[in-house]
């Protein structure tokens, strides 16, 4: 007659369930992965940096927004001063220029059609050509 231990089969379902689980699991996440803002359309999740270039210069923001994504508008923030000012998210390239990873990124003010950033070096500057991130209302 042959011995059956319960608990012997108890383990060994467990440990086969834990391994199939993790097998699952490990295969998703292979499949897996980011889908950043995308530059110049409006991502699935309805947001996107557009140049500020303009037919007669730099657009800020809020008019790049209307112009290059019509029914969206830049993200913002109320400015810390003047509080009565709205501080608006933009990008410019680092260097080596293009790198994605070396993006800066900023703020661009109501009136002046310039992203201000600050480097590793803490040392603040300008750019009049930016990228604004234009959102879905």
């Amino acid at each position: 007659m042959r011995h059956r231990n319960s608990n012997a089969q108890l383990f060994i379902r467990r440990g086969a369930f834990i391994l199939g689980t993790a097998a699952v699991l490990s295969l998703l996440a292979l499949s897996a992965h980011a889908e950043p803002i995308q530059d110049g359309a409006l991502a699935p999740h309805r947001a996107g940096w557009f140049a500020n270039g303009g037919p007669h210069g730099p657009l800020s923001c809020a008019d790049t927004c209307k112009a290059k994504a019509p029914g969206t508008v830049s993200e913002h923030a109320a400015s810390a001063v003047p509080p009565t000012k709205r501080a608006h998210v933009c990008r410019v390239a680092g260097k080596p220029v293009g790198n994605l990873q070396t993006w800066l990124y900023g703020s661009q003010f109501d009136d002046r059609p310039a992203c201000y950033t600050t480097g590793l070096d803490l040392k603040g500057s300008f750019n009049p050509r930016y990228f604004c991130l234009c959102v879905a209302q």
